[in-house]
């Protein structure tokens, strides 16, 4: 909440208007307003006004406050939020040209947007600018002159922006087919789980490595057609690489990938098909190998022991059971959010093996960092190349693995996108009273000379 500080005994005239108390669903929402960073200047300021003088400051005081020179223009502010309530704060036409396009018009803009497009008439599946102005001004009761700035403004105003397709979908929900009443239908489905199930994976990545625990990330990806593939290499001027445009399908494979991010090391494994047979065998085998290779963890006693492995499953409402003789927790697991990750018998064997799954929310592969280290494997092992059966993309993408092994990149969560945010964080100069910043330091004035209201004690 803004706070201010309570003015001195100084008097002060008699307001011809004082304001009148506010009610508290006004007091909440000049506070907020107060608050804010990303509305008009002269918003805030006038909020910062009408609470100073809530508080019991001069019109002066206030006006300082808020930072404005002098109190003109308080009583004004003040009679008017006592006719008009909290209308009287919001921004008014300032003079300049007339203002053209009024609430009707913006409405009848908004109106077009919301109406699909026909494609014989507008030439379109999805609006643009140009072909959003072209049917205002051809519609009868459009707006023959409006121009493509003033709709860009009134979509803009109205929480809109231009922006590409997103590849993912909303983490946590997804849509299924389901069986209604004897017909097939689509239907949303919602995982209830997976805000803690990013928090625990996000956890995973940032204190994993703390508390001593290895992170591994195991995927699938594919499956991968044996045809020609396109890409991008180096070729003579004017002598691109040229495909047929007829060729045979030679089948297709998968690739089973586990990835360390704090050491970029990856193991991968070239199948033509991905059976829980086939990947609970390969991922035993890999698993094995890797408890091997970690060190020895300290014997913690019955109680913290099984503590330490409920931490990993705090906030969730279905988790897996876990077995009465826990050994001591080692290594996390991130994995898709599989029916065949999630079998008893797997699960127990990851359990008593030390090792504790986390699974991706519904529509939340964005989660595991496999998925990035499996794209630029693929890429590098099958771009511009031209398979004529599944063991050959099997074998280039085991070969490009071990080659990245030899120089591996570690991977981090939240990297530099993250710390460039803190950077900028750091260089504004954070404000007394509430979360606003400056990328400036404000110059001190002196008080004595430009402050003229009454002194807070």
């Amino acid at each position: 909440m803004a706070r201010f500080s309570r003015p001195g005994g100084g008097m002060s005239r008699l307001k011809k208007d004082p304001l009148r108390p506010l009610r508290p669903e006004e007091r909440l929402h000049l506070e907020r307003l107060s608050r804010a960073l990303g509305l008009p200047a002269a918003l805030v300021a006038r909020a910062k006004v009408l609470l100073a003088v809530a508080n019991g400051y001069s019109y002066s005081a206030a006006a300082h406050l808020a930072g404005r020179r002098t109190g003109d223009a308080v009583a004004a502010l003040v009679s008017l939020f006592n006719r008009q309530g909290l209308t009287a704060i919001e921004p008014r036409h300032a003079g300049g040209p007339a203002v053209l396009y009024d609430a009707a018009a913006k409405e009848r803009i908004l109106t077009e947007f919301h109406q699909k497009p026909d494609r014989e008439r507008d030439g379109t599946a999805t609006w643009s600018l140009t072909t959003l102005q072209r049917a205002l001004r051809r519609a009868p009761d459009g707006l023959p002159f409006v121009s493509t700035y003033t709709i860009w403004c009134v979509l803009h105003e109205s929480g809109l922006s231009w922006q590409r397709d997103r590849s993912w979908c909303k983490t946590g929900a997804a849509m299924r087919r389901r069986k209604r009443g004897g017909v097939v239908v689509e239907v949303e489905v919602h995982d209830p789980d997976a805000a803690a199930k990013k928090a625990l994976i996000e956890q995973a990545y940032t204190e994993g490595p703390r508390l001593g625990l290895a992170v591994w990330g195991m995927d699938e990806a594919g499956p991968y057609q044996a045809i020609p593939q396109p890409g991008i290499c180096w070729q003579p001027w004017t002598c691109p690489v040229r495909y047929p445009h007829e060729y045979l399908r030679h089948g297709t494979a998968k690739l089973l990938t586990l990835f360390h991010p704090s050491t970029g090391t990856v193991r991968v494994k070239g199948v033509r098909s991905c059976p829980n047979a086939v990947l609970h065998t390969w991922l035993k085998q890999q698993l094995q190998t890797i408890l091997a290779s970690l060190p020895q963890v300290a014997v913690l006693s019955e109680a913290d022991n099984r503590a330490s492995w409920e931490r990993w499953q705090a906030g969730l409402t279905v988790t897996p059971t876990l077995i009465a003789n826990l050994p001591p927790l080692r290594l996390l697991l991130i994995m898709d959010n599989l029916a065949g990750h999630k079998t008893r018998a797997f699960v127990e064997w990851l359990f008593m093996h030390g090792v504790m799954p986390l699974y991706t929310p519904l529509s939340g592969s964005w989660l595991n960092m496999t998925e990035s280290v499996q794209r630029i494997l693929i890429h590098r092992a099958l771009d511009g190349t031209a398979p004529t059966s599944p063991e050959d993309i099997m074998h280039w993408l085991e070969e490009t693995a071990r080659g990245w092994n030899a120089d591996p990149t570690p991977f981090i969560w939240a990297g530099r996108r993250h710390l460039r945010r803190q950077r900028a964080y750091l260089r504004r100069h954070p404000q007394g009273g509430s979360g606003a910043c400056t990328t400036r330091p404000i110059r001190r004035r002196p008080v004595a000379l430009t402050y003229t209201g009454t002194r807070a004690k």
